[in-house]
């Protein structure tokens, strides 16, 4: 099961008929679902965190928010892609499902840079910079390390 429903995806496209003869089926787009889920789980999951297991057992409103809105954005682009190979004929890619799978994939690629580390509950690590093993929430100088280049450093 994913983050999204199947009715989720569908509200994107308030013409399309669910489930009707000649279309796309509503299992077909819960396999979309699913295969985003599972990249979206992987990625989190190189972060030290799983969105099915998370700390306490249950997810904060704004992280099953993001998850919701993230998997809906990359079955959607699924779908577009689907409807549009059976209204067109142009070459190339159509606005709708790009501008989707666009931007399911910069927040692909911002939950591997760590931009939502503090989202799901992990202290933020900045690889490769001065002060990268100290949380944000911390100084090198609460644990007794070398302040010259220190996160949190005030001039």
């Amino acid at each position: 099961m994913g983050y999204s429903t199947v009715d989720d995806v569908c509200s994107a496209f308030p013409r399309f008929v669910r489930n009707s003869a000649g279309s796309i089926s509503d299992a077909q787009i819960q396999g979309w679902i699913d295969d985003r889920k599972a990249r979206i789980r992987s990625v989190c999951m190189m972060r030290n965190f799983d969105p099915d297991a998370p700390p306490g057992g249950v997810n904060s409103v704004d992280v099953t928010n993001f998850l919701r809105s993230l998997n809906r954005e990359g079955a959607i682009a699924d779908l577009a892609d689907a409807l549009e190979a059976n209204i067109t004929t142009a070459a190339g890619p159509v606005a709708l499902s790009e501008r989707h799978r666009q931007s399911f994939e910069s927040q692909i690629a911002e939950i591997k840079s760590g931009v939502h580390d503090y989202l799901f509950g992990q202290a933020s690590r900045v690889t490769g910079t001065a002060g990268a093993d100290t949380p944000v929430d911390q100084t090198p100088a609460d644990t007794g390390q070398n302040q010259a280049f220190g996160k949190n450093t005030r001039f």
